[in-house]
């Protein structure tokens, strides 16, 4: 669909994830490249990434810095899902080899790469299913090392309890730790930094990563008409090349369940 309307000259954005699998993405992004190339000034393709925009992640990120360098990520979710989620029956979510642990996981890896601003190299993963209700896998615990050569655990749950999510970067001069939180009734994140002094400082981000990942598509949409004919850069946050960036990292994850725990790079977009 994505494709079809693009080849007609419209901007899209997209549900996430990007694409089902690795070879869904390489497939869909070569059509794509092929489509930009023959209309003057590319349509914009952009996947719905939310975590991106979240005023957590970007206030969190920039506190990266203050944390000296990395030693170890810890990315720890308990995921929400039971058949009076609306999400449920939403067949196309349950059909994704890798189930709703694709279908959520890409916010989480989103959020994670977002937060170290390194790719991940390779991963090592152990997946089982217990849950019958839910389609295989519900459950996914995984080392993975970045491109820098630091390490982490990504350990995903898919349970019919309350969310429980939290990423946490140790570096050697301080600790940050961003997760959902609630506040005087307003869901969003809480981001922690422990300094290396013992003292901890904390602020509270409400949600709001939709409404700004619509504004920039919005005003992508409005730039690019605006030098019709001419190429326009788009938000990088935003690009299907992230989206796919995303579904890689867990693509390699699922692979390496299957493979009882083999180790698997990360295929590169």
């Amino acid at each position: 669909m994505s494709l079809r309307l693009l080849k007609a000259g419209k901007h899209v954005l997209q549900e996430k994830p990007a694409a089902a699998s690795i070879s869904e993405a390489e497939t869909a992004l070569s059509h794509y490249n092929s489509i930009c190339a023959s209309i003057p000034g590319q349509p914009i393709w952009a996947v719905a990434e939310n975590y991106r925009f979240e005023p957590a992640f970007v206030e969190c990120k920039k506190l990266m810095e203050e944390i000296g360098d990395m030693m170890s990520i810890q990315v720890i979710v308990e995921g929400s899902m039971n058949s009076s989620n609306p999400y449920f029956s939403s067949s196309w979510r349950r059909n994704f080899t890798g189930g709703f642990i694709l279908d959520m996981g890409v916010h989480f890896i989103a959020g994670l790469r977002m937060l170290v601003g390194c790719e991940i190299a390779s991963v090592s993963a152990i997946t089982s299913h217990v849950d019958t209700m839910l389609p295989p896998p519900d459950n996914i615990s995984s080392v993975f090392q970045l491109e820098n050569g630091c390490s982490g655990v990504f350990v995903m749950v898919v349970s019919t309890r309350a969310p429980k999510i939290f990423w946490r970067v140790v570096g050697l001069k301080g600790t940050l730790q961003l997760e959902r939180a609630n506040k005087e009734g307003s869901h969003g994140y809480q981001v922690s930094f422990h300094g290396a002094d013992g003292q901890c400082k904390s602020s509270f981000y409400p949600f709001s990563g939709v409404t700004e990942e619509l504004k920039t598509f919005i005003h992508d949409i409005s730039q690019a008409t605006l030098k019709k004919g001419s190429s326009y850069e788009a938000e990088t946050r935003l690009s299907f090349v992230e989206g796919a960036r995303d579904v890689a990292v867990l693509d390699a994850m699922l692979e390496s369940g299957i493979r009882q725990g083999a180790l698997v790079q990360v295929k590169k977009f």
